[in-house]
């Protein structure tokens, strides 16, 4: 897919054994990787920041009337919220010049796509997965998600203090950062749940699950990737 330096643009499509097909074009803007909210005047109430609202969230509704994760999922909502989640789908994943494609769990998908837009929503608790989203890895699983994550933590910290760089090698940072995903992805479960938009929300169990996983494997995976890089 072509693009230029203001913009990212992916492509998912997810093929159902029935013969249904839904394709999702993300326009991500750059550098902010962020992708643009819609007409507020479509989105349903559940989409308000008021409707149960996660409980840490620093948005107010004088400046955010509507919760920019929520309003994001309002269209996948509308095209995949009936999708069983065992159910196989041929997926295909388009960015620039790479082509990723993979017969996976309709749940592997969403969590794949949804995960990108939550990352790019704009929500302050999402911030940080910015930069990773800008390099988006289809289908990563839970040792290379969390390897990038460290990775790009410490980069992150370059760029605060190029000169003196305060470095959080315990990454205490990085699980803070990550609980409060959690508390984004319980809010919205809840949020959704609410407003019965999916008949399953087991793709948002597995992000939750990625982001629980956090404070457990970070010294995990460090042990794994020390011995790639021994003489």
């Amino acid at each position: 897919m072509p693009a230029d330096a203001e913009h990212m643009l992916v492509r998912y499509t997810i093929e159902s054994e029935d013969g249904s097909r839904e394709v999702f074009e993300l326009d991500i803007d750059l550098p902010q990787v962020a992708i643009k909210q819609p007409d507020p005047s479509t989105l349903p109430e559940w989409a308000e920041l008021e409707y149960h609202k996660c409980q840490h969230c620093p948005l107010t509704k004088e400046t955010h009337p509507h919760c920019p994760v929520a309003a994001l999922l309002v269209d996948y909502g509308q095209r995949t919220g009936r999708m069983v989640s065992y159910a196989q789908v041929d997926l295909t994943v388009e960015q620039g010049a790479t082509k990723t494609t993979a017969k996976v769990s309709a749940q592997e998908a969403l969590r794949s796509v949804l995960g990108l837009v939550m990352a790019t929503s704009g929500c302050p608790h999402m911030s940080f997965f910015r930069p990773l989203a800008r390099y988006h890895v289809p289908l990563a699983d839970m040792e290379l998600t969390i390897l990038r994550a460290m990775s790009f933590y410490l980069v992150g910290q370059y760029f605060k203090d190029k000169e003196k760089p305060d470095w959080d090698t315990s990454f205490d940072g990085l699980i803070a950062i990550y609980k409060n995903a959690q508390e984004v992805n319980k809010g919205m479960a809840n949020r959704l749940r609410q407003a019965q938009v999916f008949t399953e929300l087991n793709w948002l169990a597995a992000l939750d699950t990625f982001a629980g996983m956090m404070p457990l494997t970070i010294e995990r995976s460090l042990l794994k990737a020390k011995a790639y890089f021994q003489d």
